[in-house]
Order: C-alpha cells, then structure tokens, then sequence
C-alpha cells in the first residue's frame, strides 16, 4: 500500500480510557505501515499520555496541531462540538495535505472537510427525540454521512452500527498491550476502569465484603468529570480492599501479573480492553454476561448476571485457575498488536483503494 498521509482527529485526553489508548496503538500501527500523521486534538501533554500508557515516543514524527478549550464543559454537548468544530476548522484552513481523517472519539467531532472519513467505532450516540434536541440530530446526521467507513470494535459494536447507521462497518479488534505473567500469584481480585457511573465499581466494595478470603485491588483512573465518585471509592475502601489511583504502566502491569482473577463489572461495555490486558497476565477474568468482554472471554472465563452469583464464581475461578489460566492466556493472542496492524493495514487498504 503507498504511504498516505492522515489526518488524526482526538478532541480530548483528560479521561484516559479506551479510547485514547486506542489512539496511541493506532498512531503506533499507521507509523509502522510508512503513513504520515498529523494529530488534531484540544490541548494536551503528550509525555503525561505517553507515561500513563506507556508508549515512549509515540508521538515523535507526528505533527501535532491543538487548541485550546474549557475543560469545564461537558463532552458531547451542543456547544462543546460547536466549540470543537470551530477551532478545528481554523486550523485545518492552514492545513489541507492529506488524504484521509481518521477519527479516533466521537463521530460530532469529525472536522468538516471533504475528505474520506473512517471512524473508529465504540457505540452508536444515542439521541433524544423532540424539537430541543433536533439540532443535535441533523449535526450528527450530517457527521455520520461523512464517514466512509467505521471501523467497529467488537462484534456487539458493530451489530449496533448495523442496525442504526447504516454505514459500511468493518470489525477491528483494538490491540493489546501485552503484559508479561508472573511466576509468583497472590490471592488478589482485581479490576481496572476510569471512575465513572457506567463502569459500577461501588459493587467491587459490595463483592469485597462477602469475600473476606481474597484480596480486593482497584486501579482507579480518576476523571475529572467524577471527582466525588473517585473520593467515595476511596473512602468506603473495605479492611481487605485497596486503591491505586492513576496507576503508571509499569505498576499497572505488575498488579495485573501478580493477581488470580479479573473482576469486571460493567453492564454493556463495548469492549473492555482491561479484560484482555488481564487475560494476558494470565488472570482468570470473570465478567458480565454482556457486551463486548462476554465477546472476548469466550470459554476462557467465567460469566454473571446477578451481582449475588459473583462471590460462587470467584470460588469456581479459583478453583479451576490453572487451567482457566493457560486458556485466557492463548485467547488474549487474538487481540495482539501484530494482528491489529494487519486487521487496521486491510481495512485502511480496502477502503482507499475505492477512492478516486
């Protein structure tokens, strides 16, 4: 494939979720397969975000156009997108050579230019009906026309985009950052999540206090959005629970290699990239039985529905984790880097070679 030149575009980096290290590994796979990137973004520090997820360099060789924004407004609101879309277009009236946008966040925020869109794709926005919101429907209906295709990031998300966008959608597991097993297990449940409502983690103290037995580590990435729920989760720490808040690389992948098994609690992820992160380490995850992780885990893992069934299946996972082990080891193989670079070069490969 020649060597495109492309636009990145990745408003926000405050959160640092899913979604930014998924713009990290495809800036990582787009640099590996010869292309040239410029990255526009509202204002952020790229040796933080290289720190936290720990891609030293990543951003060398990108060109880096920002501006600056008020972190105080909510993601996703009419005026944050208008905002956005407004200092986007200052810019972009300066810069014109490139081929293709890559969007890595939110479809609203796709710039406006004539270019071929391809939009990485976590869940379709869900948009209110009546006459107030109808100017957020026309906005991202006319962002959604744009976009040539969505590169869907789990089956559960692209039966979604089927049903609702009606635009050519195209599977491509995110990638993951592998994490080296450890020789030595402590008797440790663990998960890892952004402080959020949707993510349920108040119920990772609930599970703790019907299982005095095991050990209960939570490694915290504080929003800034939810700074209340961050400082509850804190407080309400139980006698066999601890908290890591804003855990660099290094000790997040040594927290996840030294624990047994992975507790994740969310209801409908559209993903769940600490699952797979988990699973590499060698941790038996049990997860909801929904959304992308009940995807991932396969017959790796263990799967609940009633919060009550999850202190049973600890047990269960416990006792079956040698063998339980080995298989979530060799699933999360499927998610490696080498085979997103070949899933993300195809993708990019088809849908330019359509283009005139």
């Amino acid at each position: 494939m020649i060597s495109l030149e492309i636009l990145l575009v990745h408003p926000l980096w405050s959160a640092m979720g899913g979604g930014d290290r998924l713009c990290c590994e495809t800036i990582r796979s787009l640099k590996l397969q010869g292309h040239e990137l410029m990255l526009l973004s509202g204002d952020f520090h790229p040796d933080r975000v290289e720190r936290f997820f720990g891609y030293n360099g990543i951003f060398h060789d990108v060109v880096i156009r920002t501006y600056p924004y008020d972190p105080r407004e909510r993601f996703g609101s009419y005026k944050h997108l208008l905002y956005h879309i407004r200092a986007q277009k200052r810019i972009l009236s300066q810069e014109s050579d490139y081929d293709v946008v890559l969007s890595t966040q939110d479809a609203g925020y796709i710039p406006d230019v004539r270019n071929p869109v391809l939009q990485w794709g976590y869940f379709p926005n869900l948009l209110s009906s009546g006459l107030y919101a109808w100017p957020m429907r026309m906005h991202y209906s006319w962002k959604i026309r744009r976009i040539a295709l969505v590169l869907a990031i789990s089956g559960y998300s692209k039966a979604q985009f089927d049903q609702t966008w009606r635009v050519p959608t195209r599977l491509v597991y995110p990638a993951c950052n592998m994490v080296r097993p450890s020789r030595v297990r402590d008797n440790i449940v663990v998960t890892a999540a952004r402080g959020v409502p949707e993510k349920r983690l108040h119920l990772f103290w609930e599970v703790a206090r019907h299982c005095p037995n095991y050990r209960f580590v939570l490694l915290l990435t504080v929003d800034p959005r939810f700074e209340e729920l961050a400082r509850s989760l804190q407080e309400t720490v139980p006698a066999n629970g601890r908290v890591i808040v804003n855990p660099i690389k290094a000790i997040y992948d040594e927290a996840l290699s030294r624990s047994r098994i992975y507790l994740h609690l969310m209801n409908g992820e559209h993903f769940g990239i600490t699952v797979v992160e988990a699973m590499s380490a060698g941790c038996v995850p049990v997860v909801h039985a929904s959304g992308g992780p009940k995807e991932i885990v396969g017959d790796s893992g263990l799967l609940w529905r009633r919060v009550e069934e999850i202190p049973r299946l600890l047990a269960a996972a416990d006792a079956a984790y040698e063998s339980l082990s080995e298989r979530s080891m060799e699933r999360a193989r499927n998610f490696s880097q080498e085979k997103f670079d070949v899933r993300l070069g195809e993708a990019l490969e088809e849908k330019v070679s359509r283009l005139p």
